[in-house]
C-alpha cells in the first residue's frame, strides 16, 4: 500500500487533504480564542472617559465594550447632545445598587449623529414619581449641544402587559414618543448618566447607582464545541485519504488476485 501511496495522484490527493486540515486547525485556534472568556478585576481605580462615537453608532446592533487595564478601567462615554425634558418618560421598576427599588426618568436627546434616549436619575418613592417627572418636564429644552456623561447599556425587551414603562426598550419608546421630524438614526442602547448635569438639582430626582458589569472568566460552550467540530474534520479529512487509498489498494489486490487465477 505504500508504494501505491507514493505515487503522484495519492500524493496530490494527501497534500489536498492536509491543506483542509490546516484550515480546518486553524478555524478550531479561532473558535478556542473565542471560548475562553475573560474575567474583569474588582480593582476598578479609575474610569477612562471617550466619546461615545468610539463605541457605538447609530442604527448599529448594540455591542458593550468595557476598556480595561491592569488597574481596572470602567468605560464612560461622552455625548455632546440636544436635551427635550419636556418629552421625558418614567421607567418603572428600576434598582439602585443598594437594592433601592423605584424608577428611572429618561430623557429623549438628539446628537449630531442620532437620536439617543438618556436615563437622568432615579427617583426612589414610587408615590412621587409623576410629581418629579413633571418638575423635569418643566424644565426647558436645550437646542445647543451640550456634553452628557455616562454608561453606555443595551436596550431592553419591551414589556407591552402594563400602561406605564416597566423596561427601557428603545424600540418602544422611539414608536411612542414624538422624536423631531427627521429621519435620524437611533441608537440602539440608552445613556445612563454619570456625570453631573442641570437634572441633578430636580427636587426628588436622585443620581444613578449601577453596579459594574462585570464578566467572570469561564468558558463559552458553544465556541468550544466548534472547535472540537473543526478539530474533527480536520482528522476526517486524513481519515477519508488513508480509506480511500485502502480501497483503491484492495481493488488493485483483488483486480492481481483474479488475474492469477
Amino acid at each position: 500500500m505504500l508504494k501505491l501511496a507514493l505515487t503522484p495522484r495519492w500524493i496530490a490527493a494527501l497534500v489536498g487533504c492536509l491543506a483542509l486540515g490546516v484550515i480546518f486547525a486553524a478555524l478550531a485556534q479561532w473558535q478556542v480564542s473565542r471560548s475562553i472568556l475573560p474575567g474583569s478585576t474588582d480593582n476598578y481605580t479609575k474610569t477612562v472617559t471617550t466619546s461615545i462615537n468610539k463605541i457605538a453608532e447609530p442604527g448599529q446592533p448594540f455591542s458593550f465594550i468595557e476598556l480595561e487595564d491592569e488597574t481596572g478601567v470602567l468605560t464612560e462615554a461622552v455625548v455632546f447632545a440636544r436635551q427635550e425634558p419636556s418629552k421625558a418618560v418614567l421607567i418603572e421598576n428600576r434598582f439602585q445598587q443598594n437594592g433601592y427599588a423605584g424608577s428611572w426618568i429618561v430623557v429623549p436627546t438628539q446628537t449630531r449623529e442620532g437620536k439617543l434616549f438618556v436615563a437622568v436619575g432615579f427617583v426612589p418613592v414610587t408615590e412621587k414619581a409623576d410629581e418629579v417627572l413633571a418638575r423635569v418636564q418643566a424644565m426647558p429644552n436645550v437646542f445647543n449641544y451640550s456634553a452628557l456623561r455616562g454608561r453606555y447599556l443595551p436596550s431592553e425587551a419591551p414589556i407591552s402587559e402594563s400602561a406605564s414603562y416597566q423596561s427601557l426598550s428603545v424600540a418602544q419608546l422611539v414608536n411612542d414618543i414624538r422624536f423631531g421630524t427627521k429621519l435620524t438614526p437611533v441608537y440602539t442602547g440608552f445613556l445612563a448618566l454619570t456625570g453631573n448635569s442641570q437634572y441633578g438639582q430636580v427636587d426628588g430626582l436622585e443620581p444613578l447607582s449601577i453596579a459594574i458589569t462585570k464578566l467572570d472568566s469561564g468558558l463559552n460552550w458553544l465556541s468550544a464545541f466548534y472547535a472540537i467540530e473543526w478539530i474533527f474534520f480536520a482528522l476526517f479529512a486524513l481519515f477519508m485519504w488513508w480509506r480511500l487509498l485502502a480501497d483503491a489498494f484492495r481493488k488493485e489486490q483483488e483486480a492481481l488476485l483474479e488475474q492469477d487465477l
